[in-house]
């Protein structure tokens, strides 16, 4: 009875993840551009995220501005860490083509795969715990702002009371590289290759 329930669930995960393999080429993943960014602070504090956008749509510069509907971006992501790589919190700035961000600015030139211009990206309702990165001198070229810092890039946070603290402060840019195209697909066929083999490995340990 256990090696039949095991083989039906092996065979579930593995014909769900041929079939979503096959869904998603079906779905022209081929047009869809994903891409890793991250940032790290002058005393270690970092940020990660990634975001994807539409290539038959999309021109070769990419900027989004504030909330509602995006023009291009169908998804943006972001994480915060302490020196020590633990997590702060994660917040997803745009989620299928809607931006949920007030303060967003987002500017990505796609032929030089770059990030460029005012930056700012995270959430801030006011409330403790809020964190979000921005590139503070280009905000002020750009009017966004009016607060001067002796660095480039700051990552701020609300803390218990809700007020702002700047984690940490950096000239660092913010470094973009593309995810391969397929990576999806190849990492559900290699679910399916690992099904397949238990599969048949359960089956000859039965016989025998």
């Amino acid at each position: 009875m256990t090696y039949l329930f095991t083989r039906t669930a092996i065979s579930m995960v593995t014909t769900t993840a041929l079939a979503l393999a096959i869904a998603i080429t079906t779905n022209n993943l081929a047009h869809a551009a994903e891409f890793n960014f991250n940032w790290k602070g002058d005393t270690g504090y970092s940020a990660k995220g990634s975001f994807n956008y539409d290539t038959t749509t999309a021109p070769g510069v990419i900027s989004e501005t504030g909330s509602e509907a995006t023009k291009y971006l169908q998804s943006l992501s972001i994480s915060f860490f302490d020196p020590l790589s633990n997590l702060i919190n994660s917040f997803t700035p745009v989620v299928s083509g809607s931006s949920n961000y007030s303060y967003l600015r987002f500017n990505f030139d796609s032929t030089k795969e770059k990030i460029f211009g005012p930056f700012d990206v995270g959430k801030d309702d006011m409330l403790p715990g809020d964190t979000w990165l921005n590139n503070n001198l280009a905000l002020i070229d750009e009017g966004f702002s009016n607060q001067v810092l002796p660095k480039d890039f700051h990552l701020i946070s609300r803390n218990a009371a809700g007020k702002e603290q700047i984690l940490d402060l950096s000239n660092n840019s913010v470094q973009v590289s593309k995810v391969p195209e397929g990576s999806i697909i190849i990492g559900l066929l290699a679910v399916c290759s690992l099904g397949f083999t238990a599969y048949k490995n359960l089956d000859k340990a039965i016989q025998e």
